[in-house]
């Protein structure tokens, strides 16, 4: 089993399973946002309430932390030893492979380097606070590192896009490596897909955009 696990293929079921994991926290992610349109009761309410059962928050941060872990490491592995096993014979074929799939590596250290910022400002300053704080107050903060401020907003608009090609990719790498036929691909799960790399990201920015436009004030 452990030889499995990191065999070609046991590394490529990792890499799907822990980005598809990744894929599913950003969904829940997005919900959270959402509720700054309702107001700052209701997003400061909803913050406490995660203050609240602060343990069982603190075990899926953990958790989290781990699939991150294992999504990059198996990527990184997976990119040099397939990098090793070509030893530049496939030179012609790779050039046919989409931009996305070569790059894929190096878009996956940006967005960590992303994630890396955005727990820094978001999720740091909010450990330091109680669960009586204005969350929301925070959320628009205009100052860098928080979506109250321009320049920053933009990096996370940029950082937000790359994540979208970044989940594109990997959507049809997940399906090609269980096998999925083609015919299926092509229908409902391809719109499955479709709600992972377009429209989760597309409501991050339209939060942001609605920050900068003052529509949540």
């Amino acid at each position: 089993m452990f030889r499995f696990l990191f065999s070609s293929i046991g590394q490529k079921i990792q890499i799907a399973f822990s980005g598809f994991a990744l894929s599913v926290f950003l969904l829940f992610h997005l919900f959270n946002n959402l509720v700054l349109f309702t107001g700052q009761e209701n997003f400061n309410s909803m913050v406490s309430f995660l203050k609240s059962v602060h343990l069982l928050v603190r075990i899926l941060e953990f958790g989290l932390v781990g699939i991150i872990l294992l999504h990059i490491v198996n990527a990184i592995y997976s990119t040099i030893r397939n990098k090793r096993a070509n030893n530049g014979k496939y030179a012609v074929s790779a050039d046919t492979a989409p931009r996305s799939s070569k790059t894929m590596i190096w878009s996956g250290l940006i967005i960590l380097f992303f994630f890396v910022i955005h727990l820094r400002y978001y999720w740091y300053t909010f450990q330091l606070l109680d669960k009586d704080a204005n969350f929301y107050d925070y959320m628009l903060l205009d100052k860098f590192g928080f979506l109250g401020h321009t320049p920053t907003a933009v990096i996370y608009i940029a950082a937000i896009l790359l994540i979208s090609t970044h989940l594109k990719h990997g959507f049809l790498s997940i399906f090609k490596t269980f096998g999925v036929p083609l015919k299926y691909r092509e229908g409902i799960l391809k719109y499955v897909a479709l709600l992972f790399w377009a429209i989760i990201p597309a409501g991050f920015i339209i939060v942001i955009l609605g920050i900068q436009f003052g529509i949540i004030n």
